[in-house]
């Protein structure tokens, strides 16, 4: 009898354990951290753009390998047809056969899908590599994360990497096209921030990523000293609800990055703070599209708080960039 009751033990917590994974915990090696951000993937169920999705898969593994990042980030528009779910089990195949951690951040595709933004992160949240964690009621968004990087050498926190949600669409046409960051994601983050630094001390250098850019980006765009393709116009909300001003005020944040402009992967900086795309990922073509399909690497040294970051493709690296805090 007793060894039925153990078997059943076992049994429970084998069924229990998807419910409840625990998040990797994310660690500075040698005084490295390498993350990888894929954006875009636009995966659709149609039967049509297979071998598009296969494709994505294949250079999302090929760039991995290569790369062997300690976090993978995927910056929106990721499942954006009906049977969403099988597109999600796709994308993060990757990650979980090579057991890299990930994280995601929501983009406004995402919300054309059918499965809602709250559904997908708790399927993500049963993945034993997923760290993409939740600000909870009374934030606007789904996904917003604060995440630690912890120290070489101890369990001291050492970096933090800032997920937003930057939402979908207005409702009010007179106010733009697309959403933007809300007050209360900011005062959360601002929140995070004093926190991280009551706690360790000293204000922790900083990433942020998110899906749609911030009017900020379209200032950058032209300037002489930024490196990358710029060619399409920033799409970016009207409304500029202050979240570059947040990161200006807390002195943390080195840099942003973000997806959205599929033909943009430039980085530049204003008052000193990063303002980079990603490279778009998947091969599902939403308009006419001019960039090889790849990742953004950026890879922080723990000792010199700094952050060199470049585009891999299937071809190899461009536009490498190196700064520091």
């Amino acid at each position: 009898m007793k060894k039925v009751q153990i078997l059943l033990v076992v049994i429970l917590q084998a069924l229990l354990l998807p419910l409840f994974a625990q998040p990797p915990k994310l660690k500075f090696n040698n005084n490295r951290f390498k993350i990888v951000q894929f954006t875009d993937i636009h995966w659709n169920s149609d039967s049509k753009y297979k071998v598009k999705n296969d494709s994505t898969e294949m250079m999302m593994r090929q760039v991995i390998k290569t790369e062997k990042p300690d976090l993978v980030i995927i910056t929106g528009d990721i499942s954006v047809s009906k049977g969403a779910k099988a597109g999600w089990e796709q994308v993060t195949r990757p990650m979980t056969d090579l057991k890299v951690p990930f994280a995601v951040t929501f983009g406004n595709h995402d919300t054309e899908s059918d499965m809602p933004k709250r559904e997908v992160l708790k399927y993500l949240q049963k993945n034993p590599h997923n760290v993409t964690q939740d600000s909870g009621n009374g934030i606007d968004g789904i996904g917003n994360s604060s995440l630690a990087v912890k120290s070489s050498e101890s369990d001291k926190d050492s970096w933090l990497i800032y997920l937003f949600d930057s939402h979908a669409y207005t409702n009010d046409s007179t106010m733009g096209h697309y959403d933007w960051i809300k007050k209360t994601q900011i005062d959360w983050y601002v929140d995070q921030s004093n926190k991280f630094a009551k706690k360790n001390r000293e204000v922790l250098p900083a990433l942020a990523f998110f899906h749609i850019p911030l009017p900020e980006y379209e200032y950058v765009r032209n300037q002489k000293n930024t490196l990358g393709n710029h060619s399409e116009e920033v799409c970016s909300p009207r409304i500029n609800s202050g979240l570059f001003w947040a990161f200006l005020q807390q002195k943390d944040v080195m840099a942003t990055f973000v997806g959205h402009d599929h033909n943009d992967d430039f980085i530049g900086s204003l008052a000193n703070i990063h303002l980079a795309y990603g490279r778009k990922s998947g091969y599902v073509s939403a308009y006419k599209e001019i960039l090889d399909r790849g990742a953004r690497v950026i890879e922080l040294h723990e000792k010199e708080k700094e952050v060199k970051t470049y585009i891999r493709t299937l071809k190899g690296i461009l536009l490498e960039c190196i700064f520091k805090k």
